[in-house]
């Protein structure tokens, strides 16, 4: 480990870690991963730190989310976890982990995801009513703008953004013969993919999620349970 990553003291051992006298008290880490993140005290400047190494899923999945949307690259990853650093590789953030990175690995961005409904009720969906879902979800989360929903055909489609300027198309359609089942699609990058993905957990009415890269789901790829 270079002097330039060495560790906050206060950080517990493990995995992950923040840099010392790197933290500008963003809030990203403990927004995403308050059981692993804390602040050594209350003061004005006071740096993040490790306090706790995530001990489940679903907290390595927030302590990664922190690792991909902070800004400054204070919080690292110096694990060895073939499936980690491939997560991170490619949700191009490579450069934040201090062990060597698998051969032949890239970025990728996963921009389809095929859901299928759970219920009966659901199954008579059209494409616009999956959309209608996502789009209240995005208002209730009072931090995304909207256009209306178009209908074409048997698709649907609509674009949301976190600024005036920047709008995220989506479009919804059937997927094979029988109802039930759709692929959405954006072409934005990968924060629409985590906001949709963030949606889809939370929606009691769509599983069988799958997501796909252009490549991966032109080639028929099986795809996988997660944007990156």
């Amino acid at each position: 480990m270079s002097k330039q990553n060495a560790p906050h003291p206060k950080n517990v051992a493990g995995d992950f870690y923040v840099v010392d006298q790197c933290c500008t008290a963003c809030g990203v880490p403990t927004h995403h991963a308050p059981e692993t993140f804390a602040f050594e005290n209350d003061q004005p400047g006071a740096s993040c730190y490790v306090h706790r190494q995530p001990t489940s899923p679903e907290e390595v999945d927030r302590a990664l989310m922190v690792v991909r949307c902070q800004e400054f690259g204070c919080i690292r990853y110096r694990g060895t976890n073939p499936v980690i650093l491939r997560r991170l590789t490619e949700a191009d953030s490579g450069d934040q982990c201090d062990a060597p990175l698998p051969a032949g690995l890239r970025p990728v961005l996963r921009n389809h995801v095929a859901v299928e409904a759970k219920s009966r009720d659901a199954r008579s969906w059209e494409s616009d009513i999956v959309l209608k879902r996502f789009c209240q979800w995005l208002t209730d989360q009072r931090r995304h703008q909207t256009t209306p929903i178009i209908r074409s055909g048997s698709g649907a489609s609509f674009s949301f953004s976190w600024t005036e300027k920047n709008f995220h198309p989506v479009m919804a359609s059937p997927l094979g013969d029988g109802p039930g089942r759709w692929l959405l699609q954006h072409s934005g990058n990968l924060a629409a993919s985590e906001t949709i993905d963030e949606w889809l957990k939370g929606e009691d009415e769509l599983g069988a999620v799958r997501w796909y890269s252009q490549e991966e789901w032109t080639r028929g790829l099986p795809g996988q349970t997660r944007p990156w």
